[in-house]
């Protein structure tokens, strides 16, 4: 898997080949480090300038996707002119379109009964964070001491095992965390195509993400020949055929979109 910046000028070339690029961004792990906790993981002023700088240029468009709400995201982001991308792509706003997935909405009662029960079995764990973001249901352990971790994972598949066998929730995992979601065909790499079709024109797509929950985007981008972007250190069983070390690498790779 080739390091994006040692292969720059093959990628900039294809990328000027187009009319268009449609960049999108994972922001937690991607723009941003994984941090102890959601609320700390701060966008960087350079970031968000190179982000601002791309959106004005004619060539971009630019979209941030995320397991974050879409009000968090926009929150966290605060750039103009982006397209944002919340709970996993569910609901998205941008390009003059508000979308909220026609079926997600249906399960958030199921979802809020879910955390309640999961905020009481788990009330004796340290540090764990139950995120109820009405589309999907986030649980963070990155701080939480390792030894409960079979304690968390058990009452996890406990709890949502009645929705999951009568197909309405299902579990994805990354990293110290895990999200409940409606069991629909879903996921960021379909939330990217839905943007690029509102582009109107096809722009050549390219996607940084650095989670087990960003390769349906890998494969969405690169089923299209766009270029999919690993971050972090080599990993095996990604199918994004680049990577960069970490979100400071992604900063470098902003700068040089901006030269394009």
């Amino acid at each position: 898997m080739p390091h994006l910046l040692n292969v720059w000028p093959s990628v900039s070339r294809k990328l000027l080949a187009a009319d268009r690029v449609l960049l999108v961004c994972d922001y937690d792990g991607t723009l941003t480090p994984i941090v102890a906790r959601p609320e700390t993981a701060i966008l960087t002023e350079k970031t968000r300038c190179l982000l601002s700088i791309l959106a004005n240029m004619d060539r971009f468009v630019v979209g941030v996707i995320s397991g974050r709400s879409l009000p968090d995201l926009e929150s966290m982001v605060a750039v103009p002119g982006l397209v944002y991308a919340g709970n996993d792509g569910l609901e998205i706003s941008g390009l003059g379109v508000d979308f909220v997935h026609c079926g997600a909405s249906d399960f958030s009662d199921s979802l809020s009964e879910i955390a309640r029960k999961l905020q009481q079995e788990l009330s004796d764990v340290p540090e764990i964070v139950i995120d109820n973001k009405r589309l999907i249901l986030t649980v963070h352990f990155r701080n939480t001491p390792d030894h409960y971790s079979a304690q968390v994972d058990e009452m996890l598949i406990a709890t949502v095992k009645p929705y999951v066998e009568s197909g309405q929730m299902k579990i994805t995992r990354g990293t110290n965390v895990a999200e409940i979601m409606p069991n629909i065909s879903w996921g960021k790499g379909r939330a990217i195509e839905q943007i690029r079709r509102g582009c109107g024109d096809n722009p050549i797509p390219i996607f940084f993400g650095d989670d087990q929950m960003d390769e349906d985007g890998f494969v969405a981008v690169q089923n299209v020949g766009g270029v999919a972007v690993y971050i972090g250190g080599t990993r095996q069983n990604t199918t994004a055929l680049h990577q960069l070390e970490s979100p400071t690498e992604v900063e470098q790779a902003l700068t040089l979109l901006t030269q394009l």
